[in-house]
């Protein structure tokens, strides 16, 4: 099933048997306890009402990959992160490579080669240290789980909150990218190991006020003639030698392209421009 079609499905299901509440004082239509599956070379939502942002997506993915959790790289692809730096720094907490490429994936990758049918290939995301007074970034994510079954290396991601809107387009094909990358990685290992199903578990799935009539609007409109959700790796952007988590080449010539790209005083070029980036380095 193609994403956007998911998507649509989302929004259906949390209007007709979701709930309102009003976390922070702001309203929200949700889901408890909701989960689904994506094909993981499937996850790019796109609608007329809403297009894709190739810009930020490629902004988000280069900082994830350089570990950088300062908020100013990210800061010139949104201005939404500004609002969220720990008290007295410049730091962000949800910058996802930071949590997970290192220790996390090393884990993940010993634990699966170790023992193909484990069941202890979890990387963590969400951890105690981010239980303190004044954050505003409490990580949405809370653990990755990958297992070997039937052949296929399949991933469980579990979200503690997840907004549809902001978090799951462009979280999906994050998660993707991380699933096709420890596959491509495993291949090494177990070379007829095939890609299989990225499962998405979300304690609380949800879109606020703001998007009501966005909501609305794309339940109502055909999907993108043009548009497929291809999401596929063309080659390696992440290797590990055994003792440590490093970035190929041509994940560096990916991330050299796209800090070129926005330039230092934030000029961009359209998202045509992005789009065409990507497609250097992805199917799509």
């Amino acid at each position: 099933m193609a994403f956007n079609t998911d998507f649509k499905e989302i929004i259906l299901d949390i209007d007709s048997i979701g709930s309102t509440s009003q976390p922070r004082d702001m309203k929200v239509k949700e889901l408890i306890v909701d989960q689904r599956s994506f094909n993981p070379t499937q996850t790019i939502a796109n609608f007329e009402n809403r297009k894709f942002n190739w810009k930020y997506f490629a902004g988000e993915l280069a900082w994830y990959l350089e570990k950088n959790r300062d908020v100013d790289f990210i800061g010139k692809f949104s201005g939404f992160w500004s609002t969220l730096t720990n008290p007295n720094t410049n730091e962000i907490n949800s910058n996802y490579g930071s949590l997970l490429f290192g220790d996390q994936l090393q884990w993940v990758l010993d634990s699966l080669k170790a023992d193909k049918n484990t069941r202890q290939a979890i990387a963590f995301l969400n951890q105690p240290k981010f239980q303190f007074e004044g954050n505003k970034d409490f990580v949405c994510t809370m653990y990755l789980n990958f297992f070997i079954r039937d052949n296929k290396l399949n991933m469980k991601v579990q979200m503690r909150s997840n907004d549809i809107f902001y978090g799951l387009t462009f979280d999906a094909p994050f998660f993707a990218f991380l699933l096709q990358s420890i596959h491509i990685k495993l291949i090494e290992t177990y070379p007829d190991l095939q890609l299989g199903d990225y499962y998405h578990f979300a304690d609380n799935l949800h879109f606020y006020e703001r998007h009501f009539e966005l909501a609305t609007a794309i339940q109502t409109e055909e999907p993108i003639k043009d548009a497929d959700n291809n999401f596929v790796i063309k080659e390696k952007f992440i290797d590990y030698d055994g003792e440590n988590v490093f970035m190929t080449p041509f994940a560096e010539a990916y991330c050299k392209e796209v800090y070129e790209t926005i330039g230092e005083d934030h000029s961009t070029p359209n998202q045509e421009s992005y789009k065409k980036l990507l497609e250097k380095y992805f199917i799509l």
